[in-house]
């Protein structure tokens, strides 16, 4: 049972859990069997790095100031020392040794946890970039899924838009990346899939994602890139990024039918007016 909440501690109360134990055993040896000669204070060195890999400087302050303090209580116990005896340059020189391990450890330790949040911050940015398009920002097909995914781990309603463009030429994608991440705010996204456009948005309600698919073609057409979206709305349309590519992408169709712009056979007609 105790090994159990000892595995369910977090590593740094399982170091300072390890470093009261090492305490404890090292104080009783030197009132059992503490002389001169044997070393047995140098234990509390371990504990001393234990507690402050735990902590910070001044966490290894305390936990020098807490093996001198043991240390000299061993003394008293066994009666090696005295009240007035107690005191003096042996106990001070190594109460000063355990002091300096203390605050060393501690600090690079806090060091060490400081540039390892700095690099896994670094990663994150990396990971984000990996997932976008160097000529247009634009998140790639992975990138998209993520963030769908993200967003639908939140459990809050949004609108996944496909869009097709009527010029679907390099230049024009660029200029239609740039034009629809100009009306999108910072929570969401645009990427780039083959030739079309996806945009995860904000949106409360299906009659909210419909609009915003209106919104972004009347901006696309004002910059000169015409484009036709459709919309899926999480959670109605589905809860990942399949289902909700898929239901964007029947409406998509659909709409490119009523525009005259796409011309399917019948079978595919009766499939998306269902």
């Amino acid at each position: 049972m105790g090994v159990d909440r000892f595995r369910r501690l977090s590593v740094p109360r399982r170091l300072e859990a390890t470093g009261a134990v090492v305490y404890g055993a090292v104080f009783v040896l030197l009132v059992l069997f503490g002389r001169p000669g044997l070393g047995l204070s140098q234990g509390f060195y371990l504990a001393i790095v234990l507690v402050a890999l735990a902590g910070g400087p001044w966490t290894g302050v305390g936990a020098g100031i807490l093996a001198g303090g043991l240390l000299g209580a061993s003394e008293l116990v066994t009666g090696k020392a005295t009240w007035h005896t107690l005191v003096g340059p042996p106990l001070e020189v190594r109460l000063a040794s355990y002091l300096m391990a203390g605050v060393a450890v501690g600090y690079f330790a806090r060091r060490g946890r400081r540039m390892l949040g700095e690099s896994l911050h670094v990663l994150d940015e990396l990971l984000g970039l990996a997932r976008r398009e160097v000529a247009t920002g634009a998140l790639t097909p992975d990138g998209i899924e993520a963030r769908i995914s993200e967003r639908a781990g939140r459990q809050w309603p949004f609108a996944v838009l496909v869009g097709d463009l009527a010029a679907p030429a390099e230049g024009a994608l660029r200029m239609a990346v740039r034009t629809v991440a100009a009306t999108l705010s910072e929570e969401d996204d645009v990427a780039r899939v083959g030739g079309r456009l996806a945009v995860v948005a904000s949106a409360t309600s299906a009659e909210r994602a419909r609009e915003r698919a209106g919104e972004i073609e009347e901006a696309l057409d004002a910059a000169g890139c015409p484009a036709t979206f459709g919309w899926g709305f999480y959670p109605q349309d589905g809860v990942d990024a399949l289902s909700l590519f898929g239901a964007a992408s029947e409406r998509l169709q659909a709409r490119r039918h009523e525009l005259g712009e796409w011309q399917p056979a019948a079978a595919t007609v009766l499939r998306l007016s269902q």
